[in-house]
């Protein structure tokens, strides 16, 4: 089940991913975004997942349910060791979706994170590499 779940997610991110062909967005927009991708790795690191959840849309509150947030990301989160800083992010828009990717320095493992946004500012596609 938690395999076909990440496959789920994987896919989804794919699909947006490859559907950026659209461009750069200006300074504030990108600041808004890095902002909220921020806001999200925070989240996920100090395990406050009915939080995360509440920004889902609506697919991915279904691919990803809150009862099974903990069993995918927890492990990952104890694996990068302890958060130490952002380094970098770059946002892109293609179709209304804001797709930010974010670098996190952690003491074991540096994390990449793909998160999207909808137009709404909901997290519809979540990823970390």
């Amino acid at each position: 089940m938690k395999t076909i779940r990440i496959a789920l997610l994987g896919i989804i991110m794919l699909i947006v991913l490859a559907a950026c062909g659209g461009g750069n967005v200006d300074e504030a927009t990108a600041e808004k975004y890095s902002s909220k991708a921020e806001e999200v790795i925070t989240l996920l690191n100090n395990g406050h997942y009915d939080e995360l959840y509440e920004m889902f849309d609506a697919t991915m509150k279904t691919a990803l349910p809150l009862e099974n947030m903990a069993e995918v990301f927890t492990p990952v989160i104890e694996e990068s060791g302890d958060f130490e800083k952002m380094n970098k992010s770059t946002v892109n828009e293609d179709d209304g979706l804001f797709i930010t990717i974010s670098s996190a320095k952690y003491s074991n493992k540096n994390r990449i994170y793909t998160i999207t946004f909808n137009q709404d500012d909901e997290v519809a596609g979540l990823y970390v590499k």
